[in-house]
This record gives C-alpha cells, sequence and structure tokens, in this order.
C-alpha cells in the first residue's frame, strides 16, 4: 500500500512541513560584524527559508550571508531558483516615449497597442503569480508567460 501511495505521489517534496524561519536568527553571534556567515541547507526541498531569510535581511544589524543548497533531485534545486528569481527580481519600469526604446508587446497583444507592458509584475500582482505556481494545476496566460520568461532567464544563467 505505502509503495503504491509513494509511486502515486511521486518522490519530490514540493512544499515543506515546518513554518519558514529567519536563517539569521540561527547564526552565532560574531564579534566581527563584516565576517561572512556560510549556511548550509540540506534537503530543504524549497525555498522558503531562502525567501523568508531574503524578505527579512534589513532587520536587524546587516551580516553577509553566503547560502549553500544540496538537493537529492537537480528539480528541487530548479524549482528554488526558479521561485527566488521571480520572488526577488527588480520588476521593469515602462521607458518615457522619445527613449528609442518602444515597450515589446507580450504574445496576443497588438504591437501596434499605445500602452506600455510592464514585463514583470507590481509586488501584488507579482506575488498572486507565485500564489498561483504553487498551487495551481494550470495557469493563467499571464503567469504562463510570466513563467516561460523566468524559466529562459534561468536557462540562460545556468547554460552561461
Amino acid at each position: 500500500m505505502a509503495a503504491a501511495l509513494e509511486e502515486a505521489v511521486g518522490t519530490v517534496c514540493w512544499w515543506g512541513l515546518s513554518p519558514a524561519m529567519d536563517l539569521r536568527q540561527h547564526l552565532p553571534p560574531e564579534p566581527d560584524p563584516e565576517a561572512e556567515a556560510p549556511v548550509l541547507l540540506v534537503g530543504a526541498a524549497e525555498g522558503r527559508h531562502l525567501l523568508m531569510t531574503a524578505a527579512r535581511a534589513r532587520r536587524g544589524p546587516p551580516r553577509a550571508i553566503t547560502l549553500f543548497v544540496a538537493e537529492q533531485s537537480p528539480e528541487a534545486v530548479a524549482r528554488q531558483l526558479l521561485f527566488l528569481l521571480l520572488a526577488l527580481e527588480a520588476p521593469e519600469r515602462p521607458r518615457p516615449a522619445g527613449t528609442g526604446n518602444p515597450p515589446v508587446s507580450p504574445p496576443g497583444v497588438p504591437s501596434r497597442c499605445p500602452l506600455p507592458v510592464v514585463t514583470v509584475p507590481v509586488p501584488a500582482a507579482r506575488a498572486a503569480a507565485i500564489l498561483e505556481l504553487l498551487g495551481s494545476g494550470s495557469l493563467r496566460a499571464g503567469t504562463a508567460a510570466l513563467l516561460r520568461g523566468a524559466a529562459g532567464r534561468l536557462r540562460r544563467w545556468v547554460s552561461a
């Protein structure tokens, strides 16, 4: 019975079973504030701890952290990198008219559309897209386009 359930569900953990934690809270005190703290995450399966640590980085005294992630499957690492990219990427601002760089329309939007198109959503829309990616079996067209763009950038970074 257990083997059949494992075959049906799979062995890749898509989300964790514990609350996200700020990894900086678990570092030993360092007498030298300029010292870098190495942190190793083994088998975390997804990036909730990385996102929480990045989100709370401005709280308290600044401290440089180098994060190392070890996973059994490359899919888990790729998924963590993809969600970090989506969460932390700065939104692109539309350029004003006359800069010589006209906005690029996404697929399905006519190129003669006069409105500038923002390719990376503003924070509220980005959060909704990330939640959709985490919990949906099917994606809306805008979220699918965002995922394809981020996956393409990640593929270029990894293969460069």
